[in-house]
């Protein structure tokens, strides 16, 4: 498959300009990865080619959404988000861990910290 042709073949503007921001690293936030992540997965289902279909799944542009919106929801719903040794959510970083808070504490749904401070 020639992805390059593939993506002419994409009528909707937004869809097109969501893959353009994908592909040039210009999303934004955490905020906007969720919102092209629930676009890309209603036009993926939409009545498209196969063709276009493979540019979002499998391992496509849905698939990689997927895995950042799986991040962004760990790191949402983690203890550290709720700690006040975190400092700020944008930055993922933890005054006890200055060199990056370690998986099995931000991404395990049901972590303990033994640091861990509640925000009030």
């Amino acid at each position: 498959m020639n992805v390059s042709e593939v993506k002419k073949k994409i009528e909707d503007p937004r869809i097109q300009e969501i893959i353009w921001k994908i592909d040039h690293k210009q999303v934004k936030d955490d905020d906007e990865w969720l919102q092209f992540a629930k676009e890309l997965g209603a036009y993926a289902e939409s009545d498209i080619s196969e063709d276009v279909k493979r540019l979002f799944y499998p391992i496509g542009y849905l698939e990689m959404l997927t895995i950042i919106v799986d991040g962004i929801t760990r790191w949402r719903n983690s203890i550290c988000v709720k700690c006040k040794k975190q400092q700020g959510c944008m930055k993922a970083l933890c005054s006890v861990y200055p060199e990056g808070i370690p998986n099995n504490i931000w991404a395990d749904e049901n972590a303990d910290c033994s640091d861990f401070e509640k925000n009030k």
